[in-house]
């Protein structure tokens, strides 16, 4: 199967002969005009050129795969193979083309990025961040529309996107939800408290290092650690300086967390402190 150069005709005489579809069925095989498909939807990752200069390298048309499309609202909307949908562009000198599609109708724009995210028809897998911002955008876990829920309720964002550096956005991922897990939905929450009231949100206190550090800190001493007195003791304490004295232990989680316990001790009067309870 080749891409053939564009043949002009109406949207509604493409979908006229379509049956009825669900998204858990094949779907239906047809060619559509490139000028007719809408994608940069904002579960899907964003065109790579050098993707699209690779596929266009390597083109083989054997080997060409449908591109997977939910027609929705009146629109072709591309849910997997968005980088060969360009890359058959340009090779075209920029102008449209016809396409092999697979279409499905019925599906909603959760269950278009749900789709999206159990895809595995792409070369190069999503990043956690990637894949992320589609189960977000999907709305169909609920461990991650928690955590999602749970960070704005703090204050601070999820950076899904493009970082900016900015106060109160926390980047990392695959830390976050770890942190999840090992907290539970009140302890996480708790742990933000405890990182705005100390830090007020700066870049280097929502690190990778310092969320996991401060993650195992809280799961060991959650019930005689006064959040209080954490805020008073930490908020003197630089991230920075945590984070260049872990770096002469094993574990990343271990050896912040046992920094935050001694710069904690350190600053502690009136015998309250907290013994070593680490279990490495």
């Amino acid at each position: 199967m080749s891409f053939r150069k564009k043949h002009t005709s109406p949207r509604s005489e493409q979908m006229a002969d379509l049956p009825e579809a669900e998204y858990n069925n094949p779907g239906t095989l047809r060619t559509l005009s490139t000028s007719q498909l809408n994608s940069g939807l904002p579960y899907q990752r964003p065109v790579n050129q050098e993707k699209v200069d690779k596929i266009i390298r390597e083109w083989n048309p054997r080997k060409i795969t449908p591109v997977i499309v939910s027609f929705r609202d009146g629109t072709f909307n591309i849910v997997d193979g968005q980088h060969h949908t360009e890359a058959a562009r340009q090779m075209a000198g920029g102008r449209d083309v016809d396409v092999p599609c697979i279409i499905h109708t019925g599906m909603t724009y959760q269950e278009e990025a749900q789709m999206y995210a159990d895809l595995d028809t792409d070369q190069t897998p999503l990043t956690p961040r990637q894949h992320t911002k589609a189960l977000v955008e999907a709305g169909s876990d609920p461990k991650i529309m928690d955590i999602r829920q749970l960070v704005e309720d703090g204050g601070f964002t999820w950076a899904l996107d493009v970082q900016t550096g900015v106060p109160y956005e926390i980047a990392p991922i695959r830390t976050l939800i770890n942190a999840y897990q090992l907290l539970g939905s009140a302890g996480f929450s708790r742990m933000l408290a405890l990182l705005a009231g100390a830090w007020q949100g700066t870049p280097h206190s929502l690190r990778s290092a310092m969320l996991s550090g401060m993650a195992l800190f809280l799961k060991t001493y959650e019930p005689e650690l006064d959040d209080q007195t954490f805020i008073a003791c930490m908020s003197s304490v630089s991230p920075d300086e945590i984070i260049r004295r872990g770096r002469i232990d094993s574990s990343i989680a271990l050896r912040h967390a046992r920094i935050i316990w001694e710069s904690y001790n350190s600053r502690q009067s009136g015998g309250l402190e907290l013994p070593y309870r680490f279990k490495r």
